[in-house]
């Protein structure tokens, strides 16, 4: 990749995906609302921020409680331990695009025990049909990042909730991108999407946009379980301060213009979807993520980009996924409020340029 020409670029469609501004910038801001808000030193994630954060998340997810862990890598293999544990069956069934499968260096498996199981198809969502029989928990993504966001529908969803309950076997949210997900669930509330999950992971940095951090949410038993392996996992943070009071200050704001930046990714979507030698998936968008593929190597791809940026001053991505289980290269775009605020018509015009130099 080469940084010259996207630090040169006047739009950058990349991660970060929230407003533009400096570390500088950031710092100052999570210090105006501190003492704005009244609040001071906090010690071992234990203070004020950290619990209003949490109540926040569990009031929201309508769990009874919720903790804040450094990495959603961290919370997630530890509450398939903990659900796995609880039934004395070591069997972790993951979507075979799964963050845990493809990100984590196995964790799970080499640092607690688990014996992690594929179920479903890539390509496709989790029915009931493809829950295991014989396993101690269930990991199912909403929505799922290498199908572009792809979510089920809500019959299906319900469906897969009650074949869980009928085997009795603990459902685990990866949430990382629920708080998106509420239009193509008919603005159900978050509660009602996350009924049916014995816990539920989300993420405060990739669509909230704060500089780091995850919050695990069940049932209180559960939940004090996870603060005794936090410990023990090494996740209690002498200053985790600046992370829970950035995430507190930009939740709601950005759990509020969530629908808008749907509906930017759905207008973005089918309009990149019209271009010649190019498609999206899901079509149509369903969340504030999609996928661009494209029939041409990652390496004629990255090439179309870089001509891009100097043709339209517009760096369109940092990464093309290109893993064996994919037909084809997927460039991944998610729209945040950086990209909400850009003109849509250069976005558009940008990959319509990224479609005639791959043609």
């Amino acid at each position: 990749m080469d940084k010259a020409l996207k630090a040169a670029c006047e739009l950058d469609l990349g991660f970060p995906f929230h407003r533009p501004e400096t570390p500088a910038q950031r710092l100052r801001a999570i210090a105006d609302w501190m003492e704005a808000d009244g609040k001071g030193w906090e010690v071992y994630v234990t203070g004020e921020t950290a619990q209003a954060l949490e109540q926040r998340i569990a009031e929201l997810t309508g769990k009874p409680a919720a903790i804040w862990m450094p990495t959603g890598t961290m919370g997630q293999a530890l509450a398939a331990r903990l659900h796995c544990e609880s039934r004395g069956n070591y069997r972790l069934a993951l979507h075979p695009n799964s963050h845990l499968l493809l990100h984590e260096q196995e964790g799970a498996r080499y640092v607690h025990g688990l014996d992690p199981v594929e179920m479903g198809e890539w390509a496709q969502v989790l029915t009931a049909s493809d829950l295991p029989d014989n396993a101690g928990c269930a990991i199912v993504e909403l929505g799922q990042r290498h199908n572009g966001g792809l979510l089920p529908r809500w019959g299906v969803l319900q469906a897969l909730k009650a074949r869980a309950a009928e085997l009795n076997l603990p459902l685990h949210m990866d949430g990382a991108r629920l708080w998106s997900t509420r239009p193509h669930f008919d603005n159900r509330s978050y509660a009602e999407i996350c009924e049916g999950f014995a816990s539920v992971y989300v993420s405060l940095y990739k669509d909230i946009g704060a500089i780091g951090g995850a919050v695990l949410a069940g049932e209180e038993a559960f939940i004090e379980q996870m603060r005794t392996w936090r410990a023990r996992l090494g996740g209690m943070f002498p200053m985790a301060w600046p992370n829970t009071a950035d995430a507190l200050r930009l939740l709601d704001e950005q759990v509020e213009l969530m629908p808008e930046l749907v509906a930017r990714a759905r207008m973005l979507g089918e309009a990149i979807d019209r271009l010649d030698g190019l498609s999206v998936t899901p079509s149509p968008v369903q969340t504030n993520l999609f996928h661009v593929e494209a029939d041409a190597s990652v390496d004629a791809i990255d090439a179309a980009r870089d001509a891009v940026a100097r043709d339209h001053s517009v760096w369109l991505f940092s990464r093309c996924w290109d893993l064996a289980q994919q037909d084809r290269p997927a460039i991944e775009v998610t729209v945040g409020a950086k990209l909400y605020d850009m003109p849509p018509e250069r976005v558009i015009e940008a990959f319509a340029g990224l479609a005639r130099r791959l043609a």
